[in-house]
């Protein structure tokens, strides 16, 4: 072990563990994904309603699963151990990922047996053990049985090589780290230059105005393409260990991110465009985790939202299904993988219906985390004789 990888494992053990900030944030993310799903079909009457929700909303979840993954980087690096084994942390990775995933995808599959659509045997086969996203033909995105989970390809790459990555990040030295972050930052904006000149031009996606599918995957759904957004969480939580933070609280951060976020609503953030909200959200996952290790009460600490945060990753799986199935029974229809014809309502109702929808998500997400999640965890993810609950959102 070098000088600085001691100086920071001794740094990094005499700060409190438990974030509850970062645990809430999760649930924000998984409601901006929400949002942004619900613009799969126009919900409502009044085009103009439509046309502004969309404009509102259709960066939304981009900006969701961008934050997940710096979250992700930063939540890894903050609670990793020097006596954990690599061994250790896969297991607890794989329980915490697996059984959730596995209990949705069964579920969904035999709605869409019941419902009579077709089952592609190819994008069948790859969302079960969650390797789609390496996959660039379309149809193993458009096709999967539960299609956020292309989200998932990535997280997995980043679990399988964090344990090669957080000894690299630990040796970078602390001056240096903010001058790493913003070059890790720099590699994510120039994705989209690079497919452009690198990738063959064909048919636009049927997800983008700009790009063919080929340079849109590259650039949004191919999971090394988005192993910049993990390593500035990494080197995040790097700064906040070592003594480097500037000392911004959450409101700044926030501020920016709306900011970034209106001014770039003109844009496709799918079009790998999602790099330009990297700097407020990095910034703000720093500040609501340093507000923790000061010992600061928030809106976000509260035990209700750390509650959300905790089921949020089953929100995430279920939401869209939720969806579907809900707005296509106002009809009498069974809702499965968009196959449906949407009802559209006045404003307020559906206003009150996507309400309802994401209340009845919690609820499922409940269950699920109840039933499945943490008995997975409690049973499974620990050797016996170190069976405890995570401390952070690990």
């Amino acid at each position: 072990m070098t000088a600085i990888d001691e100086a920071s494992t001794q740094a990094k053990e005499s700060v409190p563990t438990r974030l509850p900030s970062l645990t809430a944030l999760r649930i924000i993310a998984a409601s901006l994904v929400f949002i942004g799903h619900g613009l799969i079909f126009p919900l409502f009457r009044n085009e103009d309603v439509n046309e502004v929700y969309g404009i509102i909303a259709h960066n939304t979840g981009s900006v969701g699963v961008a934050f997940f993954f710096v979250l992700s980087g930063f939540v890894l690096t903050w609670s990793a151990r020097s006596s954990d084994s690599t061994g250790a942390f896969y297991r607890r990775r794989f329980f915490k990922i697996f059984p959730n995933h596995v209990v949705v995808y069964l579920g969904v599959l035999a709605l869409m047996l019941i419902a009579g659509l077709p089952v592609m045997l190819g994008p069948t086969l790859a969302s079960l053990p969650l390797i789609q996203g390496f996959l660039p033909d379309p149809n193993y995105h458009l096709f999967a049985v539960n299609g956020v989970t292309w989200s998932l390809s990535v997280e997995l790459l980043f679990y399988a090589l964090f344990p090669l990555l957080l000894p690299l990040v630990n040796r970078i030295r602390p001056q240096r780290l903010w001058l790493t972050a913003g070059l890790f930052t720099a590699g994510a904006m120039l994705l989209p230059v690079i497919a452009r000149a690198a990738l063959p031009d064909g048919p636009l996606s049927p997800m983008s105005t700009t790009l063919s599918w080929t340079e849109q995957w590259f650039v949004y759904f191919f999971p090394p393409a988005r192993l910049f957004e993990f390593l500035v969480g990494m080197v995040m939580a790097r700064i906040l260990i070592s003594g480097r933070w500037i000392g911004l609280r959450t409101v700044l951060p926030t501020l920016l991110l709306v900011v970034v976020y209106v001014a770039t609503i003109p844009l496709s953030l799918m079009d790998g465009y999602q790099s330009v909200l990297l700097v407020p959200m990095a910034l703000l996952i720093t500040a609501a985790a340093a507000g923790d290790v000061a010992g600061r009460r928030s809106l976000l600490n509260n035990g209700p939202m750390v509650w959300l945060g905790e089921i949020s990753y089953a929100f995430f799986l279920v939401h869209v299904h939720v969806l579907f199935l809900l707005h296509a029974a106002v009809n009498g229809q069974l809702g499965v993988r968009a196959a449906y014809q949407p009802y559209q309502f006045d404003t307020v109702t559906g206003i009150a219906f996507l309400i309802g929808v994401y209340l009845v998500c919690i609820l499922v997400s409940w269950v699920l985390y109840t039933l499945v999640e943490r008995p997975a965890m409690r049973l499974f993810a620990y050797p016996r004789r170190d069976a405890r609950a995570p401390s952070v959102p690990r």
